[in-house]
């Protein structure tokens, strides 16, 4: 009785052994460990899943914050090179770098309150014409540079959402539209159907790279002719809105400017 107490404490021993192996083949030795055996394997593809989109998040994580350090320290080198060939610096010059710096510095914090697993948003009921102006305040100085003219049309209604992720929107997608206008030119921002439109009379967006300028780092045709552009920020606004109950459009063609639609549920505005 002891020699086969043994003998038997010993084989299952071993089959447990061998179970710890996740890559070796297991006859189970009735209907009950098979369906134990069928659970474990579940269990462990959908741990293997996680784990690997885990690893991919922390690493699109990190080429993230390359990129916008990288872009933030462009800014802070441009001035101190400037500081170095000149006893004085133009704040014109000073403010262009500090603006650029503060940009991505937004880009990088929002980016990283996207990825953290809490939820912080706060929901009221935001009036679009007064957060619309003040998203055109902070953006006075690039109209007056470049000479643009910001057309308010029917902005008296109110979303219910989160309005610090709403302004970080807004002012993304008026930034693309003062990047991509032409000097002198109107950047209009209508309510029209529930939907909130930003449009530029820019150099446009092909119909191939519309297919793709949400995506993570895209730049695109228009992305290559200017060295101000990371592909982070339609990006990030396409998060946003997936998490906001919104949805975010675009209508564009080449030569005529662009449009972009931020779309709410009827039911989350009056």
């Amino acid at each position: 009785l002891l020699v086969w107490l043994s003998a038997s404490g010993i084989r299952s021993w071993q089959r447990i052994r061998h179970l710890q192996h996740r890559d070796a083949a297991v006859a189970p030795h009735n209907p009950v460990e098979g369906q134990l055996l069928d659970q474990l394997k579940r269990i462990q593809d959908d741990s293997d899943r996680h784990v690997r989109a885990l690893r991919l998040q922390q690493q699109q994580q990190l080429d993230n914050l390359d990129l916008f350090t990288h872009e933030i320290k462009n800014a802070l080198t441009s001035l101190e090179a400037a500081a170095e060939n000149a006893p004085t610096v133009a704040s014109t010059s000073v403010k262009d770098e500090v603006r650029e710096a503060n940009y991505y510095l937004d880009l990088l914090l929002n980016d990283e309150r996207l990825t953290m697993a809490s939820n912080d948003y706060e929901f009221s009921w935001v009036n679009l014409a007064d957060l619309v102006n003040t998203v055109i305040q902070q953006n006075s100085a690039l109209f007056i540079h470049r000479q643009l003219v910001p057309h308010l049309v029917n902005l008296d209604h109110d979303v219910l959402t989160d309005p610090k992720w709403l302004r970080f929107c807004i002012n993304q997608l008026l930034s693309n539209a003062i990047k991509y206008s032409p000097a002198g030119s109107t950047i209009t921002i209508s309510w029209h159907d529930h939907a909130l439109a930003i449009s530029d009379q820019g150099i446009g967006i092909s119909a191939a790279d519309q297919q793709r300028i949400f995506e993570n780092g895209f730049t695109g045709h228009n992305g290559h002719q200017t060295t101000q552009s990371t592909g982070m920020g339609l990006y990030l606004v396409k998060r946003v809105a997936s998490k906001l109950n919104f949805t975010i459009r675009v209508r564009s063609k080449v030569g005529q400017g662009s449009r972009f639609y931020l779309i709410f549920p009827a039911s989350n505005t009056r």
